[in-house]
């Protein structure tokens, strides 16, 4: 008997779950990529027609490596960790997984914007189908209520969402645990992009296809997809390991923001001296007859530190409400409307005259002035020019980071708050990143899974996490 009439008598779930294994340590396979695009006529996008790629995949129980040549890249998910590894100069740089989740959430809406922009000129027609924007971000609009439809074809099934087509699944394949097949959805997810329908059904398949295509579409016209997948081996290691990679130095031209953030990285958290340091430096202050500076300085303290402003003497809180200075600082950062910030701006600048330009809480105010402006770049440079002279000033690496997110920068974003918070992870500043953490956590659950970890655990991370994979065994790294 010929398959193709079985085929066709097949049901589509029988066609999907082919079979079933026990947990395996890991799993390795080889990946070609056969990408084809076609332009609407008169577009020019520089992009090959075609073009193949090859890759090889390890899924591991609490991570997954993906190496492309000489490239390399680790997904932890039981630290929420990711690693760029350059296996020709053995050096690596390390991210967090939430830049990723973060980052594509937020195109996602921008992209939404832009179609409703292109829809309300009556231009809807240059504008991609939302359901090809999910499929290239891995990211499911909030308003998604239509499910895939299945159509039996000969040797493969064709899955379609809002009458598009998205993966053309083969029949064969290999039969792995739930936990594998998770591994799979998730190493799809990070690379190539699948719509998270899709990426859901192929997990709870439980197998390893040998050949599907994915479709998407962008602004200039198709791209498919063929993926093929070969030496598949079910023994490979459990665990990974760094050790035979150091992190990447910095180079000699590097620009600012790098070498700010990778001095941050291997700051230690400020010791127990630093609060009374600064204290100290603000009694004197006081007893020179400096309030203003004096109330600075307490500000760099609680930013620094955390540390709140008590404790002050009668004379202290008399030279404070007579310092005309410091309520023109503090009306100033109370404007709300876009006249009251510019005005508060001018204030703000002509303080820092008074004051020295070096002055860094002032700096500080400047940038987040100029932030409420929509001023990013001009704030980027300030929070940047306040953290090299005062690295250790903890809250200023959220602003940065909030700065960098609004440029589209998330992976360096993540990297200033994870250094702001290994330095004072309970200053209040950085309430609003670890909200923004567990949102992600709650609202794209899918992005964090560690299918051998059992229950997702909603919990923010940092740039020092305090849980490591173990890696005692393992060989899969090169």
């Amino acid at each position: 008997m010929t398959l193709l009439p079985v085929l066709r008598r097949a049901s589509v779930a029988a066609i999907l779950f082919l079979g079933a294994s026990a947990a395996q340590a890991g799993v390795a396979f080889h990946v070609t990529v056969t990408t084809e695009r076609v332009n609407q006529p008169g577009v020019n996008t520089g992009l090959p027609a075609r073009a193949t790629q090859e890759s090889d995949v390890v899924l591991g129980p609490h991570y997954l490596s993906v190496r492309e040549g000489k490239s390399l890249s680790v997904f932890d998910f039981a630290t929420r960790r990711r690693y760029m590894i350059d296996t020709a100069a053995s050096t690596y740089d390390t991210y967090s997984l939430f830049d990723v989740a973060g980052s594509r959430a937020a195109e996602l809406r921008h992209r939404q914007g832009i179609a409703g922009i292109l829809q309300a000129g009556k231009l809807e027609q240059h504008a991609t189908l939302p359901v090809y924007e999910e499929q290239t971000l891995s990211v499911q609009a909030a308003r998604r209520r239509g499910a895939l439809v299945p159509q039996v074809l000969d040797g493969a099934v064709l899955w379609s969402l809002d009458d598009q087509p998205l993966l053309r699944l083969g029949i064969s394949g290999s039969p792995v645990s739930g936990a594998e097949a998770t591994a799979f959805a998730q190493a799809l997810r990070y690379t190539w992009g699948c719509h998270p329908l899709v990426l859901k059904m192929l997990a709870d398949g439980k197998r390893i296809p040998a050949d599907f295509t994915l479709h998407y579409q962008e602004v200039g016209g198709t791209v498919t997809r063929h993926f093929r997948i070969s030496r598949l081996v079910m023994d490979a290691p459990a665990t990974y390991s760094l050790a035979a990679y150091r992190p990447r130095p910095l180079a000699a031209d590097a620009p600012v923001l790098e070498r700010v953030l990778a001095q941050a990285a291997r700051l230690p958290p400020p010791g127990a001296q630093a609060h009374p340091a600064l204290r100290a430096e603000a009694e004197k202050l006081f007893a020179a007859e400096k309030p203003f500076e004096a109330f600075l300085t307490m500000l760099e303290d609680h930013f620094s530190t955390g540390e709140l402003v008590d404790k002050l003497s009668p004379q202290q809180i008399l030279a404070m409400q007579e310092c005309e200075p410091i309520h023109d600082l503090t009306r100033a950062l109370l404007a709300k409307d876009q006249d009251g910030i510019a005005a508060a701006l001018a204030t703000v600048q002509e303080l820092r005259k008074q004051a020295g330009p070096d002055q860094p809480v002032l700096a500080l105010f400047e940038g987040n002035l100029r932030a409420k402006l929509g001023q990013w770049p001009a704030a980027t440079a300030l929070y940047l020019q306040v953290l090299q002279a005062k690295p250790q000033m903890a809250a200023v690496y959220q602003d940065l980071g909030d700065a960098l997110l609004a440029q589209f920068d998330a992976q360096n974003a993540w990297r200033s708050w994870d250094a702001g918070r290994a330095m004072a992870p309970s200053l209040r500043q950085f309430r609003k990143v670890n909200d923004l953490e567990r949102s992600l956590l709650a609202d794209y659950p899918a992005f964090f899974a560690d299918g051998m970890a059992g229950q997702l655990q909603i919990q923010p991370s940092t740039s020092r996490p305090a849980s490591k994979t173990n890696t005692v065994g393992s060989t899969n790294l090169p």
